[in-house]
């Protein structure tokens, strides 16, 4: 019994510092494969900002590898990749772009499993059970309104309430919101659901392109109420003083930005590593502390709603998702 006890404390003693790190990330064999390898690349949609910030801090932590980034929208990356393994060309180690498109990758066989240790602390539905991907940040769905222009007595308590005559006129949408579309259609049922948005289409909503610049646009007091907004833009405005505020309705959705390895990566073991180590509890402080969501359970930024029940966007709605395009266009964007 004590001869155990010696040998465990030696095993402690001569590996418990460097094999694990606290989100059991790291694995020494990962990280003398990354050391050989020395670089990774990383296809993301996230904002330049953000992606700079997680991998100087992924190289603050691992300076023997440098990586590079290709940042580009959502179709592009997915285009990018399709024309890449059409020509047989290699070069991405790590993906993340939005839950829609990583869906189809999964289809194409454009990504590959990794369970990483880190991802252990994402909820159900954050996370895919086999592997393929896990949330690197999330984006609360909510409704914005200009605090000038709306009067607290008029706010709606439910998106039925949006089909009030004192709406007609008053509000805006994104020409992009048919995966709002797809899933409220999917958790309201498509009755309710297309009884909704049939209401909504007599609401006269004005259709802008670029949700941020919507947002901007009803600071600026051109808007009275966009009806999806994501929670981070409105928040940060109000803070910086601006006549904006927010409220969410249900059900309450919240948008996908998987990160995956990429089949055939040129770098496995360094893309291996920054998937440890962007989805670890270090990696996600990047962007709380920069007032974005993370889906990490007990990490939230500042001002973040606490008992709200959110519903993770459906990936398999991607199989379908051109038809929800056609019919939001169809209603919304005439």
């Amino acid at each position: 019994m004590m001869g155990s006890f010696v040998i465990f404390v030696l095993i402690v003693s001569l590996f418990g510092h460097t094999a694990f790190s606290a989100d059991g990330m790291g694995s020494q064999p990962l990280i003398e494969g990354a050391k050989k390898e020395g670089q990774m690349v990383f296809y993301t949609s996230v904002e330049t900002e953000f992606a700079r910030a997680l991998t100087a801090g992924f190289e603050a932590k691992y300076p023997f590898i440098k990586t590079d980034i290709y940042r580009s929208t959502h179709a592009k990356i997915l285009s990018r990749m399709n024309v890449e393994r059409k020509t047989g060309t290699y070069i991405a180690d790590a993906v993340s772009v939005g839950e829609f498109e990583t869906y189809h990758m999964q289809k194409m066989g454009f990504i590959a499993p990794y369970k990483s240790p880190s991802a252990a602390a994402y909820p159900e539905g954050f996370k895919d059970p086999d592997g393929y991907w896990a949330d690197l940040y999330d984006n609360l769905i909510v409704t914005a309104y200009n605090t000038s222009r709306v009067k607290r007595d008029e706010l709606p308590k439910h998106y039925e309430d949006l089909l009030h005559p004192r709406w007609k006129g008053r509000m805006v949408f994104d020409e992009n919101e048919h995966r709002w579309f797809a899933n409220m259609l999917y958790l309201m049922g498509e009755k309710k659901g297309m009884g909704l948005m049939q209401g909504l289409a007599r609401q006269q909503i004005a259709i802008r392109a670029g949700r941020s610049m919507v947002t901007q646009l009803l600071g600026a007091g051109e808007y009275d109420l966009q009806i999806v907004a994501y929670w981070y833009k409105p928040y940060l405005m109000k803070k910086q003083g601006a006549p904006v505020d927010w409220l969410s309705l249900e059900p309450a959705l919240v948008a996908l930005h998987p990160i995956s390895i990429v089949n055939r990566a040129p770098h496995p073991n360094a893309a291996r590593l920054f998937i440890d180590f962007v989805l670890s509890e270090e990696g996600q402080k990047i962007f709380v502390q920069r007032g974005r969501e993370s889906a990490r359970i007990g990490m939230k930024p500042e001002g973040y709603p606490g008992r709200l029940k959110v519903f993770p966007s459906r990936v398999q709605l991607a199989e379908k998702l051109a038809d929800y395009n056609r019919r939001f266009e169809a209603m919304f964007v005439r």
